[in-house]
């Protein structure tokens, strides 16, 4: 809550009370003054002032919290109802009904006003010299109406609740959207409205009974039930006049990774050729990907969809590891043993060695302060299958940090603890399995060693414990909610490492683009989110990439350099004329001011080598955190039209077939089964029905444009059937709703014609 609007609550809120209190006693009491008219029953401005400031009141009060789960509904109902109970009190009190006590005569008559019985007789009574209905029981009156209408509309409301959040999504400007949520990440719901004031916040659904949405609705959320599958659902939700779309946020959670992909694919298909209400604005998405390895390989293979999307992912693994690792950190340990072979384990080495690369960000410089990871022993009979694993992933990625990451194959976990807490001053052991055994023998060595950090999995429990079990013995389970708001991106990660990278070099208190992270303004924030995004896109447009590759980096051309800085100038250009800044010759920050608000062609050259620094110093700290940017002739994508006649069929069952290369694909029920020279494939039915023409029976014509690119050997292509892994000569093909797969040399040639241009 701002300052401002807490000020505006009480003050409004302080005037209404007041006003209530001035009506009361006016019934009983002349006041002096202009405050005789809260005793005048033909006075209305007393009547408005009090409206006008109760409603001022709540109604900031519920805009603050209208991310809330209060219920708001019944705090108006009862304000109201102590209101009327108040005032008509009062005036009740001051005339009683003849032959009834005083305090009866009260009851009866106020209860039959909140029972919409408004008893006015007895004012007109000898004795009763009030000059007419007083002022407060008039207030009342329209008090009690007020709560009348709240009651019946909040009914209403509820009745018509999945109708009601359909209409408000429908006709929003900004949509933050939801899809594939399940009780496991229901929780994250929370923490991802909480970073979206700015959005209408929508979850999509099938099942308007599924156990999250009550979750859902106390978070914030709009539930509505829809086929998040059919592109034409969610088009309507989404699609706006204009060729426009809502669509700014938007996160995907099915657990199942192909599940994921066919969502993401649907969304994409939605809003393909449109731009946001509010302007060209990339749409933030958050995918979740519960294999560590994938979800990685998942966000740099999305890099080439900048700046129409900015992806990342999240999965339950990567989340768990980064709560573990950020408690290891603030305990100060200096070595992890790892005892267990499961997902986890890879995810808490990886994130580790994360960790390290961070750490030498700067090194070598005056001041750095860079931390170092812990050292890590991974101990088991798999313990050398996992090390492989990931000396093979973070090479995969261009990564090093592997010389700090042991395994130890030979020895008991006993004697391996033994020895770690003899040599190293804060050791810290992670069961990252499930099992009574470990959990029993993490107790066991928690007492044996009060000076041993232990983790202890537990399937009931979620995220890290408050409490130690015994001596520093915490358990913890797989979590997908990062606590603190909504979960780590990782590209503002990476945008918060650079900042504070900058900083060590350019120290500056009273300049507000270079203070802390916490206390950066948004706009500043948003403008280094801006620029790593830019960095990662521009160098794909001029035929870089940021894929899965082992291939040594290499510095950008000279022609190269200037088109990433040209980009990275018109991104910055945008970014500040949207919050309203204008050219001036010099930079004037109260004004919004700055020299360097001119296109490209008109900037200075000393500004322009500027952004041309930049550029490569945002190359470099990114290759020291693991995303090495390389020639590569196999990032450029071009256009293909579909050519040629196929053979189809709709299936109603499941079922399994086989690409060229062997791979195993599956189709689901409602899939299109594809028959040309090709073989036998499944097809999306959305997608089919998209890029196909009936010519009569099962017959039908291939229609539309793809992209495609030459495929890098060995790289693994998601496609919505299963994964494939590419071989020397293929290519990789990406449809209508951002779905890729892979097709051979010849396949190409008969199937497609390249469109020039």
């Amino acid at each position: 809550m701002t300052e401002r609007a807490r000020w505006v609550i009480w003050a409004a809120g302080a005037v209404y009370a007041v006003g209530v209190a001035l009506l009361a006693v006016a019934v009983y009491v002349d006041l002096p003054g202009f405050l005789g008219a809260y005793g005048d029953p033909r006075a209305a401005w007393p009547i408005a002032v009090n409206l006008a400031a109760g409603l001022l009141a709540y109604g900031t009060w519920r805009w603050v919290h209208r991310r809330s789960s209060r219920p708001f509904a019944v705090v108006l109902l009862g304000l109201g109802i102590a209101t009327v109970l108040v005032l008509a009190s009062a005036s009740y009190g001051r005339c009683p009904e003849e032959g009834l006590s005083t305090g009866w005569s009260v009851v009866t008559r106020v209860v039959g006003l909140l029972t919409n019985n408004y008893a006015v007789d007895m004012f007109s009574a000898p004795g009763c010299d009030t000059g007419g209905v007083p002022l407060a029981l008039q207030f009342a009156r329209l008090t009690q109406l007020i709560v009348l209408l709240v009651a019946a509309t909040s009914a209403l409301a509820a009745l018509l609740r999945t109708q009601v959040d359909r209409v408000a999504v429908r006709w929003s400007p900004r949509l933050s959207v939801v899809l594939g949520v399940d009780a496991t990440s229901a929780p994250l719901l929370t923490a991802l409205a909480a970073d979206s004031d700015r959005y209408t916040l929508a979850v999509l659904t099938p099942d308007p009974l599924a156990p999250w949405v009550g979750q859902a609705r106390a978070a914030g959320w709009r539930v509505v039930v829809t086929d998040p599958r059919s592109v034409d659902a969610v088009a309507r939700l989404l699609v706006r006049p204009s060729r426009r779309h809502a669509l700014r946020r938007l996160a995907v959670l099915a657990p199942d990774s192909t599940e994921a992909q066919r969502l993401m694919g649907v969304v994409q298909t939605a809003v393909e050729g449109r731009r946001t209400v509010t302007g060209n604005h990339p749409v933030r998405a958050l995918v979740r990907m519960d294999e560590a390895w994938q979800a990685e390989d998942w966000r740099r293979r999305y890099l080439s969809r900048i700046p129409e999307w900015i992806v990342d992912t999240i999965s339950e693994n990567e989340v768990t590891a980064r709560l573990l690792v950020d408690h290891l950190v603030e305990r100060g340990v200096d070595h992890v043993l790892l005892a267990g072979q499961s997902d986890l384990t890879f995810a808490v080495v990886a994130e580790l060695a994360q960790r390290a690369r961070e750490g030498g960000l700067g090194t070598g410089r005056p001041g750095h302060r860079g931390a170092s990871a812990p050292g890590v022993t991974i101990v088991g009979e798999s313990a050398d299958e996992v090390l492989e694993e990931h000396a093979l992933s973070q090479r995969r990625f261009g990564n090093a940090q592997l010389d700090r990451v042991h395994a130890e194959t030979d020895h008991e976990l006993d004697e391996v603890v033994a020895e770690a807490v003899e040599e190293h001053a804060a050791p810290a052991l992670v069961f990252s399995d499930v099992s009574l055994p470990d959990q029993r023998l993490a107790s066991r060595l928690g007492a044996s060693y009060p000076r041993l950090l232990v983790y202890s999995r537990h399937a009931e429990v979620s995220g890290l414990g408050a409490e130690p079990l015994l001596a520093q013995v915490r358990a913890f389970g797989s979590t997908l909610d990062a606590g603190q708001g909504r979960p780590v991106d990782s590209w503002e990660r990476i945008a918060r490492l650079l900042h504070e990278d900058y900083l060590r070099d350019h120290p500056d208190a009273d300049d507000p683009a270079r203070r802390p992270w916490a206390e950066l303004a948004p706009f500043y924030r948003e403008s280094n989110v801006r620029q790593v995004l830019t960095t990662l896109g521009s160098a794909v447009a001029v035929g870089r990439s940021w894929g899965a590759s082992a291939d040594a980096a290499s510095p950008p051309s000279d022609d190269q350099l200037d088109e990433m800085a040209r980009r990275e100038h018109d991104s910055w250009l945008d970014h500040y004329r949207r919050y309203g800044w204008t050219w001036g010759p010099t930079r004037d920050r109260a004004t919004k001011k700055h020299p360097d608000l001119l296109p490209w062609d008109r900037l200075p050259d000393e500004s322009r080598a500027k952004d041309r620094e930049g550029v490569v110093d945002s190359l470099a700290l990114l290759e020291t955190l693991g995303y090495r940017s390389f020639d590569d002739p196999h990032a450029t994508w071009v256009r293909l039209r579909r050519r040629g006649e196929v053979t189809a069929v709709r299936r109603d069952e499941p079922w399994s077939w086989t690409t060229a290369a062997g791979a195993v694909m599956r189709g689901r029920a409602g899939d299109w089964e594809v028959i040309d020279d090709g073989g036998s494939r499944s097809v999306d039915a959305a997608i089919f029905e998209e890029t196909h023409e009936p010519l009569g029976g099962d017959r039908w014509r291939r229609v539309g444009e793809v992209r495609g690119r030459l495929a890098r050997p060995g790289e693994v292509v998601h496609s919505l059937e299963g994964d494939q892994t590419a071989r020397p000569g293929q290519w990789v093909l990406r449809g209508v709703a951002g779905e890729e797969w892979l097709v051979s040399a010849a396949h190409l040639e008969s199937a497609y014609d390249r469109v020039e241009g």
